[in-house]
């Protein structure tokens, strides 16, 4: 969904739920993403964004194994949910040559489980700030110089 109450304002919202069910393996498994964006253009040079998206999934089924040293059989779930925050400004004070600073702060957790077994990972966080320089050549293309 894109909405645009004004020129300079505008909002955009994306859903997903999705669920799966494979009744010959117990595989079942959940999909549930949701991401918002807000933009605003403060002028024709300057503008403004921020936004939040939200991914869990979730996924269970059971395995038998033909063959091999018991138990034969295996339960596991598995389960990560992530969320990002994220936020920019991008400016072109000049005609040709623009900058561009952007920032998420990313958190996710992962529960990998087999058969009861504890996970061997957890929750992580990090953030990452981009910077970009700019300019356009004429007829020949954008040059970049970005750091991370």
């Amino acid at each position: 969904m894109r909405y645009r109450p004004t020129e300079k304002l505008s909002f955009e919202d994306n859903l997903v739920l999705r669920t799966r069910k494979l009744a010959d393996t117990a595989f079942r498994n959940t999909i549930r993403t949701n991401s918002f964006t807000a933009s605003y253009a403060i002028d024709r040079r300057l503008s403004v964004y921020g936004g939040f998206s939200y991914d869990d999934y979730s996924a269970t089924a059971a395995v038998t194994f033909a063959r091999g040293t018991a138990p034969l059989t295996a339960t596991w779930h598995d389960q990560t949910l992530n969320r990002v925050w994220q936020g920019g400004i991008s400016t072109q004070p000049w005609r040709r040559a623009g900058f561009n600073v952007s920032g998420n702060f990313i958190r996710t957790t992962g529960v990998g489980e087999i058969s009861g077994e504890p996970p061997t990972f957890g929750p992580l966080t990090w953030p990452l700030i981009t910077a970009t320089g700019y300019y356009d050549f004429p007829r020949a293309g954008r040059l970049s110089l970005d750091l991370q």
